[in-house]
C-alpha cells in the first residue's frame, strides 16, 4: 500500500521510503498498528482496537497510551516532514491514517469524526468568554423614555384610551405644552366615535412638526395609522373636531 512517499509491504512487514530508498523493518507493535490503520484508512480507529496486538507467540498484549504515542511518532518520522501529517493521534481517543495530507488538521471542519484536543477546547471557551465580555461591556442599559404627558380617558363609547405626548426636549421653552395637551385631551373625550386605543404625539425639534401614531388592537392583531402635523407657528392649535375626523382619529 502506498502511504505518501512510502510503500507499506505487509508481507515483509517493511516500510520503504521510495524518495530516499530507506527501509524500516517494523516491529510487531508497529506492524499491528499500521495494518489496522491501513485497513480503516480515512477513519478514526479507537485506541481500544489498536491496543491489543499479538506477540510472536500468539499471545495478546496491551499497548499503553505512551506506547501508542511513540509508535505514531515513529510513523511520522518514517513518512518524513512532507507527509508526517498522514498519521495522527486524536486526543487520546484514537488514531487515523489519512488518504492524503490534510491542509489543517486543527480545523473543526476537516471531518465529521474529528475530535478537538483539550487545548483547542479550552481556547474556544476562552474566546467565547472574551467575546461575551466584550459584547456585554459595550451594551448600555436600556433607556426608557417617559412621556411628558400621559393620560387615560373614557371615550364616548365607554372604552378606555390613552393619550401620550412627547415634547421636543425643550419643554421649558414651550410654556403652553401642558395647556395644549389638556386641550387635545378634551377634544378626544368628545369624539363621537374614538377609533383608536392609543394616541401618541411627538413634537420635533423645530416644535412645529408633530408626528402622531395611532394604535388599536383588533381580532387580527394590531392596527396602526400615522399622521404628520405641520403647524405654521408654535402657538397654533389645530386639534379641533373637524381636523380629528379629517385625519381619521374620530368618526361620527
Amino acid at each position: 500500500m502506498q502511504i505518501g512517499c512510502c510503500w507499506f509491504d505487509d508481507e515483509q512487514k517493511e516500510l520503504i521510503n521510495q524518495s530516499n530508498a530507506t527501509k524500516w523493518q517494523l516491529n510487531n507493535n508497529e506492524f499491528w498498528v499500521l495494518s489496522v490503520l491501513a485497513k480503516h484508512r480515512g477513519h478514526v480507529v479507537p485506541i481500544e482496537l489498536l491496543s491489543f496486538p499479538e506477540d510472536l507467540d500468539g499471545h495478546q498484549q496491551k499497548l499503553s497510551l505512551e506506547d501508542m504515542e511513540q509508535i505514531v511518532e515513529n510513523f511520522q518520522d518514517y513518512f518524513g516532514s512532507e507527509h508526517r501529517g498522514l498519521v495522527e493521534l486524536i486526543n487520546e481517543q484514537g488514531a487515523i491514517l489519512y488518504n492524503k495530507v490534510a491542509v489543517n488538521h486543527s480545523s473543526l471542519l476537516d471531518t465529521p469524526v474529528k475530535v478537538i484536543s483539550n487545548a483547542h477546547y479550552i481556547l474556544i471557551i476562552l474566546m467565547t468568554l472574551l467575546a461575551s465580555y466584550f459584547v456585554y461591556s459595550n451594551l448600555n442599559d436600556p433607556d426608557y423614555i417617559v412621556p411628558d404627558f400621559n393620560e387615560q380617558f373614557l371615550t364616548q363609547q365607554g372604552n378606555l384610551a390613552t393619550l401620550k405626548m412627547y415634547s421636543s426636549g425643550e419643554i421649558n421653552l414651550d410654556e403652553h405644552f401642558t395647556e395644549r395637551a389638556h386641550s387635545a385631551l378634551r377634544e378626544l373625550k368628545n369624539c363621537p366615535v374614538m377609533q383608536w386605543d392609543t394616541i401618541t404625539a411627538t413634537t420635533a425639534s423645530d416644535r412645529k412638526t408633530v408626528s402622531i401614531v395611532l394604535k388599536k388592537r383588533t381580532a387580527d392583531g394590531w392596527k396602526f395609522h400615522n399622521v404628520k402635523l405641520i403647524r405654521g407657528a408654535v402657538e397654533y392649535s389645530v386639534v379641533k373636531p373637524a381636523w380629528l375626523k379629517e385625519v381619521n382619529i374620530c368618526a361620527d
